[in-house]
């Protein structure tokens, strides 16, 4: 089997940094143009949001940047460990307005047991927010973070690493794998967002702590970087570093504009220098989540 791709140095000098922004709520009284405001990190564009408590009253549709989640369906992906290729990974992907998203992640690895990530929340007035967040590597505990949030846009972050810590849920947070939906569903939304050198500020609940990140758009280009694809249209976003010891991590997420946004290449690097990668080969569509 052949190695992952090497991963190419960008270097931009201009830094545009889009601050997590509320947005108004309204209730147009007939269909307008959209609204898009490209400072804000907040949806709308005709999708119905939950407003007051969340327990379905009071919808509304409010002006924002547009918002579009991808199509249902199960992503596979070549898997790769420093280079080495593991086995075929997998990524389904479940949307219902009602009932929400399901992220579920799966990464066969002989003799350790399976990397398994899930997600699974709704959508509100920032985009995706998620719920329920869980790991389980290998034969090592499940380890998960809980949002518990008040309906607003806040609440409190549950942490089960550390149980006596609470911390608030800043508007707009992702956890570490629905970030990469959320990126897909802005771009397929309104693809002319995050020109090259654009810095989106995301804020990330990690499994003890929430931190926000930076993901710079390196720009929309015909590229071969997911090698399993070929030479396509595709975005990349890179994460900058902001403490000392994110020098040595990396996260990269390259975009497939064919098929939506989705993503098409994973890269991530630990601060020992250990890479992982998922290189997307097939996609097959899925029903919504069972009613």
């Amino acid at each position: 089997f052949s190695k992952a791709a090497p991963l190419e140095d960008v270097t931009v000098a201009e830094l545009r940094v889009e601050p997590i922004k509320k947005v108004q709520l309204s209730k147009p009284a007939a269909p307008e143009p959209s609204i898009r405001d490209q400072s804000s990190n907040a949806v709308g564009d005709g999708i119905v949001i939950e407003s007051g408590s969340g327990n379905g009253q009071g919808q509304t549709e409010q002006e924002g940047q547009a918002f579009r989640v991808p199509d249902p369906g199960i992503y596979y992906y070549d898997a790769y460990l420093d280079g080495q290729y593991l086995q075929t990974a997998s990524i389904e992907w479940q949307f219902d307005p009602k009932l929400g998203y399901r992220l579920f992640i799966n990464i066969p690895y002989a003799f350790v047991g399976p990397f398994i990530f899930e997600s699974r929340g709704k959508i509100d007035a920032y985009g995706l927010a998620p719920d329920f967040y869980v790991e389980h590597l290998g034969s090592r505990p499940a380890r998960f973070t809980r949002f518990d949030r008040d309906g607003k846009g806040g609440g409190k972050l549950f942490f089960s690493q550390k149980p006596d810590q609470l911390k608030d849920i800043p508007p707009g947070t992702q956890d570490r794998f629905s970030l990469m939906m959320q990126l897909a569903s802005l771009l397929a939304g309104n693809d002319q967002i995050d020109e090259k050198g654009t810095v989106r500020e995301i804020p990330i609940a990690n499994l003890d702590t929430v931190e926000t990140w930076r993901f710079q758009s390196q720009g929309e280009e015909l590229s071969d970087a997911v090698s399993t694809l070929g030479p396509t249209v595709l975005r990349h976003y890179k994460r900058l570093p902001v403490k000392e010891m994110d020098h040595k991590r990396r996260n990269d997420i390259w975009l497939v504009k064919d098929f939506g946004w989705i993503p098409g290449r994973v890269r991530l690097e630990n601060e020992k220098g250990r890479t992982f990668e998922l290189f997307l080969k097939q996609v097959d569509p899925i029903a919504d989540l069972p009613k």
